[in-house]
């Protein structure tokens, strides 16, 4: 055997007691570590499955719910309200929405989705709040409704073109007409207005006419 030979033989043998050392010392923690590792992308998966297949259930009961609406308004709200305190997120938030649109009276309809809006996520919130504003018409309460409405009036609020709708018919219902046709005409001219309301405002601008000095 060469000289080489015999050092790579030697080193061989070193390394490999090197290696039983370090794994006499550190394997069981190696072995630990795969086996939560393992464990943990099982119960990842897992908990995906689960909480997909709760969602779909979620959703087909909350389509099932609003199935229901027309033909048996009590059984809808009852079923929406189970939901609402049951339902995994966004589906618990929807429920409740839909729920506090059921009530019998418009005014029991605004109680209820002035109430709610405080639990809804920021977005469902605010437009609880414009849905409370659109049925305080029927319930005379459009004024009172709509003084509390200023914040999502902002122009970065989503839900500030229905805002300024809203503040148009209270100022037209006061016989206000030139603040209501400057609302109408801004929501015509606000190119973030949805297409709907721009056309509602432009037919309210035609209707009562260009006003005065015009």
């Amino acid at each position: 055997m060469s000289d080489s030979a015999a050092f790579q033989e030697v080193d061989d043998a070193v390394r490999q007691d090197d290696m039983k050392l370090w794994w006499k010392r550190w394997g069981t923690w190696v072995v630990g570590g795969a086996v939560v590792a393992v464990v943990a992308v099982t119960g990842m998966v897992g908990y995906r499955q689960y909480d997909s297949a709760q969602r779909a259930a979620a959703s087909a009961a909350y389509s099932a719910a609003l199935a229901k609406i027309g033909q048996d308004n009590a059984a809808a709200r009852a079923e929406l309200n189970r939901q609402a305190g049951s339902a995994p997120a966004p589906y618990d938030s929807l429920a409740a929405l839909a729920a506090a649109q059921l009530l019998d009276k418009p005014e029991e309809q605004v109680a209820a989705l002035e109430a709610v809006s405080a639990k809804l996520p920021p977005e469902l919130s605010d437009l609880a709040l414009v849905i409370a504003g659109y049925r305080s018409v029927d319930a005379g309460k459009l004024d009172t409704v709509v003084a509390r409405l200023d914040p999502l009036a902002m122009p970065d609020r989503p839900f500030h073109a229905s805002v300024t709708e809203l503040k148009a018919l209270a100022a037209a219902r006061k016989n206000d007409l030139k603040r209501a046709r400057e609302l109408w005409t801004a929501i015509v001219k606000d190119p973030a207005s949805p297409q709907g309301e721009q056309q509602r405002a432009q037919a309210m601008l035609s209707y009562y006419g260009p006003g005065e000095g015009k």
